[in-house]
Parts: structure tokens; sequence; C-alpha cells
């Protein structure tokens, strides 16, 4: 006999289920799903047909039986509908490998053969969002159907998360395929229908789109941090080549001075070329580290190339090919038992390339993401089909990757994965993978943003401007040359040129990209922000997908010649145009030697260093503030170490800046530095530039805390923040 069981999670939170026995889900049983350890009231009132949020909305709902026609007909109707879109792999055939070691497993983990289906009535004129990368051309998702379900170069991190530009959203919490129907089937409806799966729904609401993320991240992880290097550039080089290319590349990154910070290898580094294996070595015709140059008391790291990297700021990551039974290490803890026993965890493996000074990793998704047959087993390690691991197995790997590494140098990594489902955020970056770097995947971008994944990036084309444009003003700026001549010397001296520029510009921004990193870890606003999501009251964003926020400041936009600016005022960044919106410019043209639009908000505080080639190249005891006032406005600088895990348990250094503008007065207060971490300046010199919006003469009051020096200045452009010209490049 089912039972309906609904329990109160936290504010804002409640949870519905139906159960024969109410098992312990996989979600929490392998720490996707962390419940609170108090429950509390969540404010939402409960029916049998309808649910009233706080706000005194009611939402009706309704169950469909499993067993009815009706939900026959609907699953019929959504599997046709996706049936092109769910495998593309061979039948598991084979058998169990010889070392299996297989855990056991409670049978009460194991999935019964359920289902299910429910319906929500939704106003006219509400919209929806999320769903991770459920949609690849467009952001508002109402009138479509969409399947959660990881399948390669289509649907990579879906993300069974739906909120409502009502203040309300549904989270699956479902472990096998699932699909969502937003008003196609029916225009009042949204139906969530499962496979393989007892319903098992988490009911969020919040007074914006924003606070409906933050509670999602409550229960399944805040987005991580990535060492604070990571934020800046990442260069993977070409897939055959040797150490020497790579350090001849990096001397050039550095001749020139194009901002870098990591490099990545692809599996060309391997002695066997897409090694699964967990017995990788070094291909020591290509990369001469040898075993005995990195073990032991006293390896003698100095003289490898990664070390030689290092010196000159750089850091390094590898390719990892993965075909990989990640439920031995998840059930060996629960289960009490030994290694002997699971067989080891996939990290094991990669401890001696750490220990020789590797900083991250990039998991290659494509076995992991479709080719289950290549598994060598009908069952993991906990009992069931890969088939039926098949989204969780995403997260495991990213989590297993990200303890590991942690576990081993208490240090935070640079991982990355264009896989992904529920809790992704918590353990991994994401590129959007092999599916190119241009509109779609800035739409993915906006999606991913929408469903709580905050560090995303692209493969950043470096033949097409829009790609190098918004490329550069996303969580981390990724460039792929992996299959030749992708380098930007090699991409005509327009691009060449343009590259560059908007490498330095990048990193002389990069304590506000920073900030906006530390402030989505800890209150889930994402660094990319979907323009619906930053400005819910103007009707003329709802679908916008060709513009976003990047944090709270600068508006990018791309691939397109008309752009809508919200109310307020706006600079232009690369002419110094003002407008004061809502206004649209149509046509929109960037100047030739720019991708793409980018806007200065009114009020905005950015926060910027002196230009550097690298992130730790000197310190940050001297920032300065680029401040465009308008009216009364303040600002949180956040900071931290930028490496350790910290922040995991403690909040940021917060600085609040706050500006208050009159009619003759521009007033700057910079507060006391708040919070403290490893490597702290005991004071700041703070370089204060005030943009006004006109040619007046007004006075300018600016204050700091004790201790700290501040010198200010109205530079004769609203565009120096942005000025930079490489032509140097041309001249070595």
């Amino acid at each position: 006999m089912e039972s309906t069981i609904f329990t109160h999670i936290a504010n804002g939170i409640i949870r519905m289920r139906i159960s024969k026995n109410m098992p312990e889900s996989l979600a929490e049983r392998y720490g996707i799903l962390t419940l609170p350890e108090k429950l509390t009231d969540s404010g939402i009132t409960v029916s049998e047909s309808s649910f009233t949020l706080p706000n005194g909305r009611v939402l009706p709902y309704r169950m469909i039986d499993e067993t009815s026609s009706e939900y026959e007909s609907l699953h019929a109707s959504l599997t046709d509908e996706f049936s092109d879109k769910f495998t593309d792999y061979q039948d598991i055939i084979g058998t169990q490998a010889d070392n299996d070691k297989s855990a056991p497993t409670s049978t009460e983990s194991l999935p019964h053969e359920a289902s299910f289906a429910i319906s929500f009535t939704i106003s006219d004129n509400e919209r929806f969002y999320g769903l991770g990368e459920g949609a690849r051309d467009r952001i508002e998702l109402r009138g479509g159907a969409y399947q959660n379900w990881v399948r390669y170069q289509y649907n990579e991190i879906p993300i069974p998360l739906i909120i409502s530009s009502d203040g309300w959203g549904i989270w699956l919490n479902a472990r096998s395929r699932s699909f969502f129907d937003v008003g196609k089937r029916a225009n009042n409806q949204l139906l969530c229908l499962g496979e393989d799966d007892e319903l098992d729904l988490f009911l969020l609401c919040g007074d914006s789109m924003n606070a409906v993320i933050k509670r999602y991240t409550a229960l399944t992880g805040a987005p991580m941090l990535l060492p604070k290097w990571a934020y800046g550039l990442t260069y993977i080089a070409p897939i055959y080549a040797t150490q020497h290319d790579v350090l001849a590349h990096a001397e050039r990154f550095r001749r020139e001075h194009i901002p870098c910070d990591m490099f990545s290898l692809e599996p060309g580094w391997m002695e066997k070329i897409y090694d699964y294996t967990t017995t990788k070595k070094w291909d020591l015709k290509r990369f001469h580290v040898a075993d005995y140059m990195t073990e032991g008391d006293n390896p003698q790291t100095e003289v490898t190339f990664i070390s030689a990297l290092k010196r000159y700021g750089f850091h390094l990551a590898l390719w990892l090919c993965i075909r990989y039974d990640l439920t031995g290490e998840a059930e060996r803890p629960l289960a009490d038992k030994s290694v002997d026993d699971c067989g080891e965890a996939f990290y094991t493996h990669l401890e001696k390339f750490t220990h020789a000074g590797v900083d991250g990793y990039k998991l290659d998704p494509a076995d992991m993401l479709s080719c289950f047959d290549k598994m060598k087993r009908p069952r993991c390690a906990n009992g069931l089909t890969t088939m039926q691991m098949h989204n969780y197995n995403q997260i495991l790997l990213t989590k297993q990757m990200y303890e590991g590494y942690t576990r081993q140098t208490k240090l935070r990594p640079m991982l990355h994965y264009c896989g992904g489902y529920s809790g992704i955020q918590k353990w991994s970056a994401a590129t959007t993978g092999d599916n190119g770097g241009e509109l779609g995947a800035m739409i993915w971008l906006e999606t991913l943003a929408l469903s709580g994944h905050m560090n995303t990036t692209i493969d950043m084309n470096i033949h097409h401007t829009e790609s190098v444009h918004f490329g550069m003003f996303v969580p981390w700026a990724h460039l792929n040359a992996w299959h030749g001549a992708e380098q930007p010397w090699w991409a005509g001296d327009k691009l060449h040129k343009m590259f560059v520029e908007y490498a330095r510009i990048r990193y002389r921004i990069l304590p506000y990209i920073y900030s906006a990193a530390l402030e989505g870890h800890e209150e889930s606003a994402p660094i990319v922000r979907p323009m619906p999501l930053a400005f819910p009251d103007d009707a003329a964003t709802l679908n916008s997908t060709r513009q976003y926020m990047f944090g709270d400041a600068l508006m990018v936009t791309a691939y397109t010649d008309k752009v809508h600016l919200p109310a307020g005022r706006w600079t232009d960044a690369w002419t110094g145009e003002e407008y004061t919106g809502p206004c649209d410019i149509d046509p929109y043209t960037p100047p030739e030697n720019r991708g793409g639009g980018l806007f200065i908000r009114g009020g905005a505080i950015i926060p910027g260093w002196r230009d550097r080639d690298y992130c730790s190249q000197y310190d940050d005891s001297t920032l300065s503030l680029d401040i465009y006032p308008d009216g009364d406005t303040s600002y949180i600088l956040r900071e931290d170490d930028g490496v350790s895990l910290d922040y995991e348990t403690k909040q940021s250094c917060h600085t609040e800046i706050c500006v208050s503008e009159t009619a003759d007065k521009v007033k700057i207060t910079i507060g006391e530095r708040v919070g403290d971490y490893t490597g702290k300046p005991t004071s700041r010199t703070w370089l204060v530039r005030v943009h006004p919006r006109d040619d007046s003469d007004k006075l300018l009051e600016v204050k700091c805390a004790a201790g700290d020096k501040v010198f200010f200045s109205i530079p004769k452009s609203p565009t120096s923040l942005f000025d930079v010209d490489a032509s140097d490049i041309f001249k070595m």
C-alpha cells in the first residue's frame, strides 16, 4: 500500500513522497541530498489537492495513477517525443569483470518497479526557467516538453529543477529518467512524469527566483569555489603536444603578456592514448616525468616541465579517461567494507600525479555520458545496472574526485566536466563540452545559471569575434586548442590582438569576478545572471537569450544587433556613450575590434587591480575601484585566501562600499574589511576612479577605514577601465 507523506524541511521547502516503504533515496545515501539536522516549518500548507504558499498563492495539484490509461498515454507520448534523444549505445552484453569486487547492498536501496505523474495548475502569466541544459534555443520553458536524462552532445547536464517567475519551483529527487511538460500538452498544466522511481518531490518557494535557487542549493550544496587563479584563463594544448611545445607556448603567453593561469593537456600526455585503466603513465617520449623524479621522500620535481611551468605562474591540469564503476567507493564506507572488498577509489591512482604538481583534471565525458556497453559488467557494485545509475554516476565521479583531491592536498581542485546532474554545482566546474562555443553554448550557460550551477564556461572559438567576446565574460575563461592551430597568434593579426586585449581586460577586473564567485557560493547568486533573474519586472527580458548580466555591474551582449537596456543609467564600456533605460538600441554595432556589447550599470562599483600576467604575480594590497555614481548604491567586496577549503565552513572577508550622490556631491565610504583569512593585507591602498554622469564639478568626498589609504581621480574617459591596446605584441 502506497503512502503519501508531506514533510516540512525548512522555511520555503516541503517534501512530498509517495512510496510503499519510504526507503532512503540514493541521493541521501550518497550525500548528494543533505537534509537539515533539525526540520522546521516550511510556511506551506497542504490539502489533498493543493499547496498554499506563504504569499497566499494556491497551487492546485493532481496525481495521475501510474496504472491508468492517462499515465500510459502521457508516458507513451513523451517517450515517443524523445525516442531519438534517449540512448545512443549498444545493449550491455558482457559479463562480470574478473576483478569485480561488489559491496553488499541493502535490498531497501534497490529500486522498486514504480513510476509517477503529477500535474500542477499554472497561471497564464507565469514563466518557467531551469532544467539545466534541457533547452538549447531558449531560456523560458513554457510551451515545451523536456527530458531529464544525461545524453552526450544533447543534454549533458540535465537538472530536474524548474522555477516559476512567481517565486516557486519544483525539484525532483529522481534517479531515473523523468520529464517536464510545461504547458505544451495542456496550456495551464505543469506535468512531471518519472520512470522507475517513486515520487520524491521538493516544493520550493521564496520571494524571488534567486531565493528559490537558494532553497535548492540548501538541499544539494552551495556552488563550489574554484581556486582564485582558475577564474583567469585556461589554455588547452594540442592533443599531441610535447613538453617542449607546451613550454614554448607558455613562453609565448608570457612574452606577449597574454594573461593565463592554467595549461591543460589532452590524452596525448598518456603512454597509452585514451588510457581508461587505473595504471596510467606519462608518455616519456612527449613528457619526461619519470617515476624517480616524483616519488619518494626526496623527489626531483624541480627538473620536470611541471615545475618549470609553476616557476612562471602556470598551473597544470590533465585530461582523464573514465570507464569505471564508482559505486564501489560510494558503498564502501556505508557497508563498512575495505578496499579489497569494494575495489579502490577512482581517484587513488591519480595521487601520484597530484603529488608531482598537477593542480586540476579535465574529466572526459564520452564514455560516462553514453557508452554503457563498455563497462564490461551488467551491474554496478551497488547492485544496480549502469542504466539505473547513469544520471547519478555523473555526480559520483565529480564528488569522489573532489573529495580525493581535497583529502590529499587540503586545497581546492580545478575540476571540470561537461556532464552532471542534481548537485553538480557542489563538486565541479563545467564546460559546454563538444557543443561549440557560440550562441547555443551561451544559452546553456544561462539555463545552467537558472539551475544553481555557477562555475561554467565554453570552448571559446578563437576564429569568431562573438565567441571570444562573450567567452571572456563567463565565470572562467577557456581556450581549447586541442586539435591544432587554435593559438591566438595563429588566428590572424586582428583576432590575435583582440584576444590579447580581452584577456588583459578580464584579468584587470578579476577581483570583481572573484568577488562575484564568493557571492555565488554564499548567496547562490550566479556569476552569469540571465536577464529575467536580474530584472524580473522588465517584460522585455522574459526570454532574453543574447544578453546577460556578468555579476551585478556589467551587461554582456552577443550574437545580436539589438540591445535592450532596463531602467537606469547605462554606459557603453567601449565608446563611453550613455543611455537611460528602459530603451532599445537597434541596431547596435560594437567597435570593429570588439565582438559584442559591454554595458556598465549605473551605480556600478567595480574592483580591479594592476595589469598582470597571472593571478598571483602581484599581491592585492592595492586595489582600484571604478565607480559610476547613480544615486545611493552599495557593494560588498568579498575576498579570501583563494586556495584553501576554509570557504566551506566560514564566510569570506567583506568590505562594504557605499556611494551617495546628490546634486552637488558624491560621497564614497569604504568600510572596514570584516573577516580574516590567511594572507590578508594588514592595510590597503584604494585607487578610486569616479566616472560622473556629466561634466559638472561635483564635490568628491572619499573616506576609508583607519590604517588604509585612498587616492581618487576623475578619469578623462568613462571607458578607461576597459581601454586596452595590445599593439605591443607586434613589436616583440
